[in-house]
């Protein structure tokens, strides 16, 4: 556990830069989602609706054919109502017919659920691809600054020293693949410029108090040139 808050911290090294910055980034990525995910839900909701026309179509033909079978039978029963032979095969003519319709009003409930089955689907996949973009997102965002926050972080440092009165010139550079190199090298280059002014200035004390006598002063500016060149 400790490696991994190790690491984490590693990446956020100026933690409210860079969490705003991400935080911006992902508000900008779920906008755009969502004014995707209103059109992918308009275009989900016609689909459903032209299914359940489809389905509803089905039903109603069903029903027809179902109503012209039967008023089919039942005229042809009447025209030959004392025959008990074609009686018999006109009941089973009817249930065969009935059997069709039953079976056809099963097959459009089950293309009615799997409408439902399918447009719950896509909704739930919409919904899932959306978090993982923005999860995404989120963690671009945060080894995206901290490619920028590192090289804030150093010339933050640097400036601090100066304020402090140090001239400690960088002995490493920035790493591979960070950002604002110009900025930091403007910075470590002004941090050398002024530490070589420093030492000619000390440089140029110290001859001065080697051919003085008197230079309690001049003491003062060498000691102080050499705690900030030392520091």
């Amino acid at each position: 556990m400790a490696p991994r808050q190790r690491k984490l911290r590693n990446y956020l090294l100026d933690a409210p830069l860079q969490l705003r910055f991400t935080a911006v980034l992902v508000l900008a990525t779920l906008l755009g989602a969502g004014l995707l995910g209103i059109f992918l839900a308009r275009a989900l909701n016609r689909l459903a609706e032209q299914a359940e026309r489809a389905v509803e179509a089905r039903a109603a033909a069903a029903q027809a054919s179902h109503e012209l079978g039967n008023a089919s039978l039942s005229k042809t029963l009447l025209e030959r109502f004392n025959d008990p032979e074609f009686t018999a095969q006109l009941e089973r003519q009817s249930r065969a017919i009935d059997a069709a319709y039953q079976a056809e009003q099963a097959q459009v409930a089950e293309q009615r659920r799997e409408v439902a089955r399918e447009s719950t689907r896509i909704g739930w996949l919409v919904l899932l691809s959306v978090l993982v973009f923005a999860l995404t997102v989120l963690l671009l965002g945060i080894v995206i600054t901290h490619r920028i926050a590192g090289p804030v972080y150093r010339v933050r440092r640097l400036l601090s020293d100066l304020a402090e009165g140090r001239r400690e010139v960088p002995r490493h550079g920035l790493r591979d693949g960070d950002e604002l190199r110009e900025l930091f090298d403007a910075a470590a280059s002004l941090v050398k410029t002024l530490r070589a002014e420093d030492e000619a200035t000390l440089e140029a004390v110290s001859v001065a108090l080697a051919a003085s006598d008197r230079g309690d002063g001049l003491r003062q500016v060498h000691d102080r040139l050499a705690r900030r060149l030392h520091a």
